[in-house]
């Protein structure tokens, strides 16, 4: 049995995009078993496919400022929490008209301090991925006490070999954003002190290695339900051991 959601020392994001194909019926099938399975948040990403990547390829996977309201909206009504990595600053207007509590700045928004700047200025919670940041040789980048770093590897599938995982206790990173194949790297995270884990959900994962649609680095229903049980469990256990010393 899943521990009282307000007793979880581990936080679950469930990233659903860009596996939801561009289908709304498809992101409310996945805001809803995400929380049967025991995610913490599900996010999606908000961006224009011809501002971002200079076409229009993902422009299927766009979403609306609409569409974005019904979701949120949906998300509330099932009792899980939906948010968005902001690509434009347009779509921060979108967050705060709906009064959301935390945004995601994703690894490839890093170097663009004027975005990044007006997120942070929201005095909300911001996760921030350094995945394609140098973060060995450069300081970090945004000082707030509002901000939770998660340590990541840009590369979809990332393979085991490529993960220098941090003892989180002894680091700035707060979580893993993961992008490898099953959860046994997100498990190790947690059990290094990860408060967040990060991992996209998919429920086509047979489609294979594809670098926009990532679906064999996500997890579906059956990981995301040990990915909770087995975190639960990592707290209990260390609960335990405190009071048996």
């Amino acid at each position: 049995m899943y521990q009282n959601k307000l007793q979880r020392n581990v936080k679950i994001i469930s990233e659903i995009h860009p596996q939801h194909f561009g289908s709304m019926d498809e992101v409310k099938r996945m805001i809803l078993q995400n929380k049967i399975c025991g995610a913490d948040y599900v996010k999606v990403q908000l961006y224009s496919s011809q501002k971002l990547f200079n076409n229009k390829d993902r422009e299927f996977l766009e979403i609306t400022k609409k569409e974005f309201h019904e979701m949120h909206s949906f998300a509330k009504s099932v009792g899980i929490e939906l948010f968005a990595s902001i690509f434009d600053e347009e779509k921060i207007d979108w967050c705060e008209e709906i009064g959301v509590n935390l945004y995601k700045i994703a690894s490839r928004s890093v170097v663009d301090k004027k975005l990044c700047e007006k997120i942070i200025s929201t005095n909300k919670k911001v996760i921030i991925s350094l995945g394609m940041y140098d973060y060995k040789n450069l300081k970090i980048p945004y000082e707030s006490k509002n901000i939770i770093y998660l340590y990541c590897v840009s590369k979809y599938p990332t393979a085991l070999k490529d993960l220098e995982i941090p003892d989180f206790k002894n680091s700035f990173f707060s979580g893993f954003s993961d992008h490898t194949v099953g959860i046994g790297a997100a498990l190790y995270a947690v059990s290094k002190g990860a408060e967040y884990i990060e991992k996209h959900y998919s429920n086509s994962k047979a489609m294979g290695i594809d670098t926009q649609m990532a679906h064999i680095c996500s997890m579906n229903s059956d990981d995301l339900t040990k990915l909770r049980e087995l975190s639960d469990n990592f707290t209990l256990i260390k609960s335990f051991s405190k009071k048996i010393t």
